[in-house]
């Protein structure tokens, strides 16, 4: 499976899960859950931060060059995986989901310690 298709799959899963978490902030002010809204909107700005360069990757040139493009936009946002990184930890949770085997374009000591946990 190619890195383009990866980002593909980013992009739309980002797409849903904003529309469909907009839908349950809007019932949540409604209701005055302010501290759950404003968690949820966090989220939706943390996903949105992920997404809003993957588009570039697609832009003109050769199949080769927006291959590279997009492994280049995996690598950045996979970085070092720690736990504490939610905007990493998204994405490998959505590319696991979809069946994409990342781990070639991590770090290798980054490799070594997922094969240890």
């Amino acid at each position: 499976m190619s890195a383009r298709t990866a980002v593909r799959y980013l992009m739309t899963r980002a797409f849903i899960e904003i529309r469909a978490t907009t839908h349950i902030v809007k019932r949540e002010l409604q209701s005055e859950d302010l501290e759950r809204a404003r968690a949820r909107i966090d989220r939706i700005r943390m996903i949105a931060d992920i997404c809003h360069n993957l588009p570039g990757d697609f832009r003109p040139g050769s199949e080769r060059e927006r291959e590279q493009r997009a492994m280049e936009s995996l690598k950045w946002h996979l970085r070092e995986l720690e736990p504490d990184d939610r905007s990493a930890l998204w994405v490998q949770t959505e590319l696991d989901d979809f069946g994409y085997d990342y781990r070639p374009l991590l770090p290798q000591h980054v490799r070594d310690r997922l094969t240890q946990q």
